[in-house]
């Protein structure tokens, strides 16, 4: 019995942990994920930022956000997701140039739902 006390504990904080979503330093992972496949030279370096890039998005898909805020977040996840898909295309059909342009869809996004998670006063008043 003693035993299983321990041993439910660690469950349950390995439960609390796993729960626990830091968007804020996954974005920041995002970011440099991104700049890597904007600066990288051959395919499979920039596959390699794109995929870990991919995954990130997944993981932040399953965050938890205010409900206010929640359909907002999954769009724009969803959006990233289709434009990531796009650029993998690109780079399996061993197209860098081509690639590397789809790119800056994943970027607009940034822009766009970044501006519609915090807009601006000025926005906010004249619409």
């Amino acid at each position: 019995m003693k035993k299983i006390i321990p041993i439910a504990a660690l469950v349950m904080s390995a439960q609390v942990f796993a729960s626990d979503f830091d968007l804020k330093a996954t974005m920041k992972q995002m970011k440099m994920e991104f700049k890597q496949a904007a600066q990288a030279e051959e395919i499979t370096d920039m596959q390699s930022a794109v995929s870990n890039l991919s995954e990130l998005i997944e993981q932040s898909k399953r965050g938890d956000y205010p409900p206010e805020k929640y359909d907002l977040y999954q769009e724009g996840f969803n959006k990233l997701s289709v434009a990531i898909d796009s650029v993998e295309a690109k780079l399996d059909a061993g197209d860098l140039n081509a690639a590397k342009a789809e790119l800056k869809m994943v970027d607009d996004l940034r822009v766009e739902y970044h501006d519609k998670r915090n807009p601006s006063i000025w926005s906010k008043i004249f619409g």
